[in-house]
């Protein structure tokens, strides 16, 4: 059996494989055969042009013409997608079409989206009216658009090299995606469903049933998304309620790097406290940036002598490595890494020469890069159902980077009878980072409150210092430190609505409020943290004191965590304390962890838990679990137990549970999932997210979605994954295992860039119908290598050594071309029906017949 021949086993054995790469392999495999140059090929260069021999395929295609391979240019025509290096260092993953250009070359059609991800200073660029005149076109080419560069397409790996000018390089982009290249979906309607019932059997008392179903909702039309959140409750005893949580409708303002809402939504909580309002909110959406420009990395600023490579470490490990020219450079791209300490910059001179500085880096949540900004404008009425007077208020809040070390903030609120004014500052310091604001109210118009300003006045102030650092030296990680006092007269905009009402019971005057984190790693011994909050209040309420304390640690054989825990309210406390051990039982992926928890809290009651978890299921769509518990006071013991499954089909998670004590039985059933109705019908999922991507692929049911556990295309070819990051790119793909034998996928990956709430359509072009190998007759001197066209002289296949040649569906006028003389090309015959029916693919005989 031929090389070939077994290639086109494992094809029908594996039901589906591209047919474009397959070509691919056999034009590398010839080019090889007869001396040919690598897969590399050029565009911004002029190859030499070569002459292949074609004795050296004595046998086999002495009458091939080999013109086509003759310059390195050749290039099947198509769009392909590459993992694009741009000057040797980034990386990105970019389309590229292909195009005829002639016979023997191709050109290279890039977009001007493109353009700006490689960075390149266009206003750099000679002739800027032939320069806008190329970027409006649907096929800009490296070579056309900038002088000197090029750019390199390795078939083999699916890679390309750019190389653009040191004079027209800027800096890439990293992780940006233009707002053009962002997919507003398809119009559709969805319901996302978190479904669950209860049943408990009382041998004491009653027995009692209640099912709850909580609802996403959604319509995305025109640019528009349209929301409904709520819940539906049925008990014995309370009977069926429905409580709708918000409504709203959603657009982006992409210019503006913001969402416009409209409708029953929630004000930012990073200055004021959040609110729910029923009104109109235009506020900044992180999202819309590249990682690179997200949150807070300081700007690393140096001087390097010669081309010198810029290495920046964090807690000894390298985030990032760059190429500078000689003298200053700035490199503001860093990806924001919370809380993970300094930055140690080397500087690395084409000599040889090192030079090394240090960048302090320690934020807050307040912080943002130099330059950046943050804002937000609300107007509406607060939102609360148990206030009969919904209050009109406007608030708007603005952050704005001044530089490494200074963040500056501030904003208001104005409404009927009452206003509040916030400014701060967050500051980056060799201690920490430190955010510094101070809050004023001032409010009238409630009558149950008398001060010195007056029978219904409160003013006030409120003063909140936040603190991060993470010590090098010992790890020590203070994640968030943070201390708040408020005056008596501070009232919050919630606390002011209920009051306003005439209702104290929702009002919470609080007076201290003082909350820290700290973790600190151990090396080889473990890793320790602290948690901890207290509050006051100046109302009479109780104050309340919580705090924890805990140690973990992973081992060979598993893991061990134990913690201890305090509540104080007033002169009472409460102590936890908590021992967790976790060991798996046998050895694979899906072997099985048995995890004991034991509790004690301090008034001699406890509680041991031994629970067995594990998954099974050839993509580990099932998972279950079983329990034992034990709980002992000073006089009395009691043991229950149970277990429970889940599983993940191709249209829902279902799950369902079963607990049992000494004096009750409790029965669950769940289920969960997302359903999508467009204009193709109806397509049911298992997964659950805001942002999703419609799967479309004709008679390819049984195929899964890659990474889906579970999650497979219906009988329709349709399918459903949601969790798309929105406006990144995302990898969808299909895995073709499970397809029928009759069809082919001719891709099985895509990449998109969702809108937020997006529900975007991929269509996977798949060719149907038996696969047959055709054996052409050997009196045929068709040469190997010949191509195999259709009625409309489209390419489907090469022919391959001994004769034979792969094809898949039905075509018409199917032809051998092996030149352009009359002489070098054939129709080819053969029947379908002479194959064996019982096998992957049906191996017929063919022949070949000239004129």
């Amino acid at each position: 059996m031929t090389d070939l021949y077994r290639l086109h086993s494992a094809v029908g054995k594996h039901f589906a494989v591209r047919k474009k790469r397959l070509q691919t392999a056999v034009l590398q495999a010839l080019t090889l055969l007869i001396g040919g140059a690598s897969g590399a090929v050029f565009a911004g260069t002029e190859p030499a042009d070569v002459t292949f021999d074609s004795t050296f395929l004595q046998g086999y295609g002495q009458n091939l013409d080999l013109s086509r391979y003759a310059r390195a240019g050749m290039v099947p025509a198509g769009e392909y997608r590459l993992q694009v290096t741009v000057n040797g260092k980034d990386q990105m993953s970019q389309t590229v079409r292909v195009v005829a250009a002639g016979k023997n070359a191709s050109r290279f059609c890039f977009r001007a989206a493109d353009v700006e991800r490689w960075g390149v200073r266009v206003n750099k660029l000679p002739d800027q009216e032939q320069v806008a005149k190329t970027l409006a076109s649907d096929c800009v080419e490296v070579q056309a658009l900038i002088p000197g560069a090029s750019f390199r397409m390795d078939m083999a790996s699916l890679q390309g090299d750019l190389s653009i000018p040191q004079a027209y390089a800027g800096r890439v982009r990293r992780g940006y995606v233009d707002p053009s290249e962002w997919d507003s979906g398809v119009t559709a309607g969805f319901v996302t469903y978190n479904a669950n019932a209860f049943e408990n059997q009382n041998s004491v008392g009653d027995d009692s049933s209640s099912f709850s179903l909580g609802v996403n909702s959604g319509f995305n039309i025109a640019d528009w998304r349209l929301r409904h959140n709520g819940n539906f409750n049925y008990d014995d005893d309370a009977g069926s309620t429905y409580s709708a949580t918000n409504s709203y409708a959603q657009h982006d303002v992409s210019s503006m790097k913001a969402q416009f809402t409209l409708g029953e939504y929630f004000t930012p909580g990073d200055s004021f406290d959040s609110v729910p309002f029923t009104g109109v909110q235009l506020a900044s959406d992180d999202s819309m940036l590249p990682e690179s420009e997200r949150g807070f990395a300081p700007i690393v600023r140096g001087i390097a002598d010669t081309n010198a490579k810029v290495t920046i470490r964090q807690a000894g490990r390298i985030i990032h490595e760059v190429t500078v020219a000689p003298g200053a450079f700035v490199i503001d791209d860093l990806y924001a890494t919370g809380y993970a300490g300094d930055l140690d910059v080397t500087v690395t001179e084409a000599d040889g020469r090192q030079k090394t500085f240090t960048v302090a880096f320690a934020s807050v949540v307040q912080m943002l890069r130099p330059g950046s900004s943050r804002f937000s404008l609300t107007v509406g009425r607060y939102r609360d159902d148990n206030l009969d007077d919904q209050l009109r208020f406007t608030q708007g809040t603005y952050r704005r980077g001044i530089s490494n070390l200074l963040t500056l903030y501030g904003g208001g609120i104005l409404a009927e009878d009452y206003g509040s004014l916030i400014t701060g500052a967050a500051v980056g310091t060799p201690i920490g980072a430190i955010a510094f604001d101070a809050s004023f109210s001032r409010a009238s118009g409630l009558p149950q409150i008398t001060t010195d300003e007056g029978s219904g006045d409160s003013s006030g102030r409120s003063y909140r210092i936040s603190y991060s650092k993470l010590i090098d030296e010992t790890r020590t990680n203070f994640a968030l430190a943070a201390y708040r006092f408020s005056s008596e007269g501070y009232l919050g905009l919630s606390t002011f609505a209920h009051l306003h009402e005439g209702d104290p019971t929702q009002a919470y005057l609080e007076r201290n409020r003082f909350q820290v984190s700290v973790s600190q790693p151990m090396g080889e011994v473990g890793d320790f943290y602290v948690n901890g909050v207290s509050s006051s209040y100046w109302d009479g309420r109780a104050d309340s004191t919580t705090y924890q304390v805990g140690y973990s640690k992973s081992f060979n054989w598993g893991s061990l965590s134990v913690s201890a825990g305090r509540e104080f309210q007033d002169d009472e406390s409460n102590d936890t304390y908590l021992l967790s051990l976790s060991v798996p039982l046998g050895s694979g992926s899906r072997r099985p962890t048995l995890s004991t928890t034991a509790s004690y809290d301090g008034d001699n009651n406890s509680t041991v838990r031994t629970n067995v978890t594990g998954t099974a299921g050839e993509r580990n769509q099932a998972n279950y679990g079983v329990y034992a518990s034990r709980s002992s006071s000073d006089d009395d013991s009691t043991h229950s137990y149970g277990g429970n499954v889940q599983y993940r089909s191709s249209i829902a998670q279902v799950g369902a549970s079963v607990s049992r004590g000494e004096d009750f039985t409790q029965y669950t059933g769940s289920a969960s999932g997302t359903v999508v109705a467009h204009s193709g019908g109806i397509v049911f999922s298992p997964e659950q997210g805001e942002t999703m991507a419609l799967i479309e692929a004709r008679g390819a049911g049984g195929a899964s979605v890659a990474n889906g556990q579970g999650n497979a295309l219906d009988d329709d070819g349709q399918a459903l994954t949601a969790g798309l990051v929105p406006y990144r790119n995302n990898n969808v793909g299909i895995n073709p295992k499970g397809l029928p034998v009759d069809v082919e996928l001719e891709n099985t990956q895509q990449q998109v860039a969702p809108r937020r709430g997006a529900i975007v359509r991929l269509d996977y072009p798949t060719i149907i119908g038996k696969p047959l190998l055709l054996q052409l007759d050997n009196n045929a001197d068709v040469p190997f290598g010949a191509q195999v066209v259709d009625a409309d002289g489209k390419q489907i296949a090469l022919v391959g050594q001994g004769g034979l040649i792969f094809v898949r569906g039905e075509h018409q006028g199917l032809k051998a071309v092996w030149g352009e003389d009359s002489g070098q090309s054939c129709l080819l015959l053969f029947d379908p029906a002479t194959g064996a029916e019982d096998q992957l693919y049906q191996q017929v005989d063919a022949t070949c017949v000239h004129g």
